[in-house]
């Protein structure tokens, strides 16, 4: 009783307080993340205890916290630790690390931190000298002390796995999206996902789903810089769904020069439905008002041929072929082989050949009699066929990603989207590692990417390992063509507010824990932009009363320029002079107050407006040219183009 009594005790004051510099911080059994192939440990929240095994890494994630500031951790048991030589070990960014041993028989513990180090691990492990087996040890409360303590125990503060790390996953590190899917257009890789966000904000303990009826939509040109477009309320477009999950996008040309996108989602568990639009980012229709397939997770394709597939299923998958109205069935359905079949079905298209994925169950696979290697546990596997309505056809390929637990990350639920872009093969998967940052416990997942090796003459898919680091930028930024302030490859006390126009989103400073006190001030983070010339102002489109300042390659360097808002209307705003000459950097723009950040850009001081078409020098010049979508041109023709920061008019 007493142990339950103190940990309500800590519980009221963590939401109750307002978290500040001075507050301590309280760390839960619920938020320890358990590692190595998840047989690291067990959570028993109601008992506020911990099992752990020897030799695992079982720990809480640190958000970059300053040891000058917050200077150890105390932790009081709720029974003695009779056990000898279980390990607290706290990490550093730098790598080192300063480790303890609890005393046997203990029921207090605590550990001083190194001074001027970032703190970002905190560890319980047992080593080869340790307890064989498991080991359980019980605890009345956790809490990191400030060396100035208010004695108010506040929350983990938001933080962000990505900013100022150079780590490109997750995609997002601000809002819960999963269930990846992803089309080309114009240029950009638009990827389209289950809004998890939606059921933590509806203020569920664990990810339920019933409560998802909107679709995230991101897009980019680089790989790492990703432009948040917000939401699609699925609800609004087609009233009758009871949920919008596991989203899949094909397009096809129209006689009349336009392009339809078809979107299908899983409405719950009854089915797959479908909306359409005319460009990736709507506004959307429902040409249905039912569903489309009785099984749920649909993937889509069009093949060389320009004839659309659509894989879906629950216990079993399905295929069938598409009318040319894209929400319709012309052929089908036909039931391939898919043993063990759970969800996350999709459909590719390799060099004359068809390539069905889909997740397989959490059993054992036995018997497994479909050549190959037997797959392991809720893993992503592929058939190839190249007639897909004979459903003998089909052959199995491999395992091709097996579920992210086995590989350093937590397990969960697997659902994977295979893409070329740019000449290379890409695969979107999903992970709920989000969670330690942000500050929950639920199964609330987020979009990774990393790199596949995929044997196009051969139709082989080789196995891919989720990483944290992610992929590499593919092309730099052009600072000097506007650019959105939703564009980010990381951020950190920013949240995003659908603005007008389809697809369109405005920053501001905020936090995406519900919980969490609003921080006082956001930072965007923009990696490879490229400065090919000397940049002297920067122009923001503000609205609100607050300040954006602009730093280089160092979140917390030095001030460089600020541009200052006031008022409810939307301005074109600049900063005073300023010298940034050719390279390509990280930029860190910071948000304070209560100010609306929609574009910026970096030019030249005569630059009146952030849409101005200033015409200036109208011959060629010396230097890199770029069009007004921030696209570089190796050979301009007549037109407007930016040179060193420049507006030119190209005769």
């Amino acid at each position: 009783m007493k142990r339950i009594l103190n940990l309500l005790l800590l519980l009221m004051a963590m939401t109750s307080s307002t978290f500040a510099a001075t507050d301590d911080i309280g760390l839960y059994v619920k938020d320890i993340i358990i590692g190595w192939n998840g047989g690291g440990g067990t959570k028993d929240v109601e008992h506020n205890a911990f099992s752990y095994n020897q030799y695992a890494e079982n720990y809480w994630d640190i958000h970059d916290l300053s040891t000058n500031v917050y200077d150890r951790v105390e932790f009081a048991f709720a029974q003695a630790v009779n056990y000898d030589n279980i390990n607290v070990v706290a990490t550093y960014s730098d790598g080192s690390a300063t480790e303890t041993k609890i005393t046997k028989g203990a029921t207090n513990h605590t550990v001083n931190f190194d001074a001027n180090k970032t703190l970002v691990k905190i560890a319980i492990t047992i080593g080869w000298d340790g307890p064989s087996g498991s080991t359980t040890i019980y605890f009345n409360s956790i809490v990191i002390r400030a060396k100035d303590s208010t004695g108010v125990v506040g929350t983990m503060p938001v933080g962000s796995p990505k900013l100022g790390k150079g780590m490109a996953n997750p995609l997002l590190d601000f809002h819960y999206i999963a269930d990846p899917t992803a089309i080309e257009y114009d240029g950009r890789l638009y990827v389209y996902g289950t809004n998890d966000h939606q059921q933590y904000e509806a203020g569920t303990p664990t990810n339920t789903y019933e409560a998802i009826k909107s679709l995230v939509v991101i897009s980019t040109d680089d790989m790492v810089n990703w432009t948040y477009h917000g939401l699609i309320d699925v609800k609004s477009v087609a009233p009758w769904i009871m949920a919008s999950w596991a989203p899949s996008i094909i397009s096809q040309p129209q006689a009349d020069g336009s392009t339809l996108f078809s979107l299908y989602f899983s409405n719950s568990g009854t089915g797959s439905g479908v909306i359409q639009a005319t460009s990736p980012l709507g506004p959307w229709t429902s040409p249905l008002n039912a569903n489309l397939t009785d099984g749920f997770d649909p993937g889509a394709v069009v093949d060389d041929n320009g004839d659309a597939w659509l894989a879906y299923g629950n216990g079993e998958g399905k295929i069938v072929k598409l009318g040319a109205d894209l929400h319709s069935i012309a052929a089908g359905p036909v039931l391939p082989p898919t043993p063990y079949h759970f969800e996350a079905n999709e459909l590719n298209f390799i060099n004359g050949t068809y390539v069905y994925t889909y997740n397989n169950d959490w059993s054992n696979h036995e018997p497994w009699n479909y050549g190959g290697e037997k797959p392991t546990g809720c893993s992503m596997v592929y058939f190839t066929s190249k007639t897909p309505l004979d459903a003998n056809s089909w052959t199995y390929g491999g395992n091709y990603f097996k579920n992210p637990g086995e590989n350093g990350m937590n397990y969960g639920n697997n659902h994977t989207h295979l893409h070329k872009y740019q000449g290379k093969w890409y695969l979107f998967y999903q992970a709920n590692n989000l969670e330690a940052s942000i500050g929950t416990n639920g199964g609330f997942r987020s979009i990774y990417v990393d790199e596949i090796e995929v044997d196009e003459t051969n139709v082989i898919i080789k196995e891919c390992k989720p990483t944290f680091t992610g992929v590499s930028a593919i092309k730099t930024l052009n600072p000097y063509a506007v650019q959105y302030a939703s564009t980010a490859a990381a951020t950190l006390g920013i949240v995003h507010e659908q603005a007008e126009g389809q697809g369109h989103t405005v920053a501001k400073v905020g936090t995406p824990n519900l919980t969490a006190p609003v921080p006082t001030e956001g930072i965007i983070e923009v990696r490879n932009v490229e400065f090919t010339g000397t940049a002297n102002t920067l122009k923001c489109l503000l609205k609100g009363n607050g300040s954006v300042t602009l730093r280089l390659d160092d979140k917390d360097g030095t001030d460089i320029a600020t541009v200052s808002s006031t008022g409810d209307s939307w301005q074109t705003l600049h900063s005073s002079l300023f010298t940034l000459n050719s390279g390509t950097h990280t930029v860190y723009f910071v948000l304070k107050g209560d100010v609306q950040f929609d574009k910026w850009v970096m030019g030249d001081a005569s630059l009146t407006s952030i849409n101005a078409m200033v015409e200036g020098q109208r011959s060629k010049v010396e230097g890199q040219y770029y069009d007004l979508q921030g696209h570089r041109v190796s050979s301009p023709t007549k037109g407007l183009y930016i040179v060193n920061g420049k507006k030119y008019i190209v005769k």
